[in-house]
């Protein structure tokens, strides 16, 4: 979504950012029906394509590692079976609980040790969302519904930049 060139395909965007990506989190939980009641499978998907990168790739992309976050424990069986026996963690539809195993699992998978617990990192969220992101937005003569990716991008950014070294 960073870049609007209409010569490049999203899937070819998709398929850049998995190559680029040693981390992935596939988030099944979005796979909901429309109002035609079919399914979204995007995140199935890319994760599908993470999963073949690292199966089926050169070395750098052996070393993937993945997380798969569902709703509920093992419902992702009633739509995608062929992921059976994959340690899956569900969230509950819990952004907190969300933001705690994301966390964990970052911790335990990146093999750093300081990173802030979930605790932090959701008190900082708050901050940034009911503070920190209307400041910005104000300053910068935008409306928060009406942001553009990049523009979010940037908020996010300038709002780090004091930290960044």
């Amino acid at each position: 979504m960073e870049e609007d060139n209409a010569l490049d395909n999203r899937l070819s965007k998709i398929e850049n950012l998995i190559q680029e990506c040693k981390f992935g989190i596939h988030d099944l939980s979005r796979t909901e029906v429309n109002s035609y009641l079919l399914p979204r499978f995007n995140m199935p998907f890319e994760a599908g394509i993470f999963f073949g990168a690292k199966k089926f790739g050169n070395k750098q992309q052996k070393t993937k590692v993945a997380l798969v976050l569902e709703r509920q424990k093992h419902l992702y069986q009633q739509f995608i079976s062929d992921l059976n026996g994959i340690d899956t963690k569900a969230h509950n539809n819990e952004p907190k609980k969300a933001i705690k195993i994301v966390r964990d699992w970052l911790q335990s998978s990146s093999g750093r040790l300081a990173i802030d617990g979930h605790l932090k990192i959701i008190n900082d969220y708050e901050r940034y969302t009911n503070d920190i992101l209307p400041n910005l937005v104000q300053i910068s003569g935008l409306e928060i519904s009406d942001l553009t990716f990049n523009d979010y991008c940037l908020c996010v950014e300038s709002s780090l930049a004091p930290f960044m070294g």
